[in-house]
């Protein structure tokens, strides 16, 4: 084995001849089969032997005698070929690969040369190279891989947290219901006990009233049956005695002949008039005891309607004159005189009173006003348009729905004609309740959490506002300011 070079394009190899002659004929350097003579071939690896190149690729775009001159002609000349195989061969690229210690100078063309060492340690540099670029790639591989699970960490603890935010709105709304379904069957069994009492004091009602009915209808009934039994018998009495006469017609016969008793029977009645007195007592009865049970209804609507409490505040352009609002809109008294300032066209002129700066236009709406320690209030709502100037019918039909207390313990609710109140205990703190689209506004006593009145079917048709007065001081007497007062919504 030698250096075999191939003349045609630069391929080399340490092998045999046959070798290089295979290659010549795969590549199609000289026709298959064709033969360099040995001289020539020997020729040449005497001259090439340990020469090694590692200089820049060749171009093979010539013939590679016309590179190393005429004398080597003989060495790389091969038979001629085909214009196909020779471009191939032309466009081909291949470094030269010479070994031997011959320096530089010996070539035909300046070419570098290194050492045999220094040929042997290049591809370990090269596989140390190669080997710290694997290493850079596996660092970058590493890092890429620490970026992903960073971000896939990240990621998942978003969905983490989402699930948990889920999971406690889950167990809220879990808890609610569940805290929901016990106040509503609470509720629920209280409702339907209030209206099972009042049902039984419906029925007892009635029983009472049907009782004298029933009575009345069986005493004509055994009546009835007692005359038509007499009157049946001397109609029969009355019968057999036409027949005697029929068969004893020679014999005299006396008037009254089989009759024990003649009576007289155009007097006999059976008594059918419905004298039996009024209902009004039964039914009385009934409304009171109805009241009465329908009154314990009243805690559960003042545990619903707190719900809808409103931020109610005065509104000082609208008091009398002799009324003091407090700054923060929240109380109001009778100042003993009139207050310096003008007289605004929405201004209360002769009654004490003023309106809420709130304005009512739907849905439903509720507050207290602390009352303790007065002798004297008007509360309820006004239409915003109501009239207030001059004496004032306070009516709905005037737009005023209000109750009034007045004399230390009289209280009224101003309708048309008005209706007097019986209120239980006096009260301390009283709530208004008003649902816009119901047409209803309600009063309670929040202390003994009873209900005081109700106007119902309310025609308000246009914006309303709360509505108070707390009556003028008298002696000192009712001094106090009507205050209202936050609401517990609990």
């Amino acid at each position: 084995m030698s250096l075999q070079v191939c003349g045609c394009c630069g391929w080399s190899k340490h092998t045999t001849y046959q070798g290089l002659r295979t290659h010549q004929g795969k590549m199609g350097c000289t026709p298959k089969g064709m033969r360099i003579p040995e001289s020539q071939q020997y020729g040449f690896n005497s001259y090439t032997r340990n020469l090694t190149y590692n200089g820049p690729p060749i171009k093979l775009e010539e013939p590679l005698w016309n590179i190393f001159g005429s004398s080597l002609n003989p060495v790389f000349e091969t038979p001629e070929r085909s214009s196909t195989t020779y471009q191939t061969a032309t466009n081909a690229r291949r470094v030269l690969d010479f070994t031997s210690n011959v320096q530089v100078g010996q070539l035909p063309w300046d070419v570098p040369t290194t050492t045999a060492q220094e040929t042997a340690v290049r591809p370990k540099e090269r596989e140390k190279e190669e080997e710290r670029e694997r290493e850079k790639e596996r660092e970058r591989e590493k890092e890429a891989q620490k970026l992903q699970k960073a971000r896939q960490d990240k990621i998942k603890a978003d969905l983490q947290q989402k699930i948990q935010t889920r999971e406690q709105k889950l167990a809220e709304v879990t808890s609610s219901v569940k805290a929901c379904k016990g106040d509503l069957d609470a509720e629920w069994l209280e409702i339907n006990s209030v209206f099972s009492e009042v049902m039984r004091v419906v029925e007892d009602a009635r029983q009472k009233a049907l009782q004298p009915l029933e009575e009345r209808r069986q005493r004509v009934k055994r009546e009835a049956r007692d005359v038509v039994k007499k009157l049946q018998k001397e109609i029969d009495k009355l019968k057999n005695a036409i027949d005697e006469l029929d068969q004893n017609q020679d014999s005299q016969v006396s008037p009254g002949t089989g009759l024990n008793e003649p009576r007289d029977w155009k007097n006999v009645t059976v008594d059918t008039s419905f004298s039996l007195g009024s209902l009004r007592t039964t039914t009385s009865n009934m409304i009171k005891l109805i009241q009465q049970k329908m009154e314990t209804l009243s805690s559960v609507e003042l545990k619903r309607i707190p719900t809808f409490a409103v931020d109610v505040k005065l509104d000082a352009t609208s008091a009398h004159q002799c009324l003091v609002v407090s700054e923060d809109g929240k109380t109001v008294r009778d100042g003993g005189k009139s207050q310096k300032g003008p007289d605004a066209p929405r201004r209360f002129d002769m009654h004490g009173s003023i309106l809420g700066l709130n304005r009512l236009t739907s849905g439903r709406s509720y507050w207290e006003v602390e009352v303790c320690n007065k002798t004297g209030w008007d509360l309820g709502v006004a239409r915003h348009d109501a009239n207030r100037k001059g004496k004032l019918s306070l009516q709905p039909d005037n737009g005023y729905w209000v109750t009034v207390h007045y004399e230390d313990d009289k209280y009224a609710a101003l309708t048309a004609p008005p209706v007097s109140l019986s209120l239980m205990a006096k009260p301390h703190k009283v709530g208004v309740f008003v649902d816009y689209e119901e047409g209803l506004v309600s009063f309670y006593n929040v202390t003994a959490r009873s209900h005081i009145y109700s106007f119902t079917e309310c025609s308000f048709d246009d914006v309303i506002c709360p509505y108070f007065s707390p009556h003028l001081k008298q002696n000192e007497k009712n001094s106090h300011p009507l205050v209202i007062s936050a609401v517990n919504k609990q």
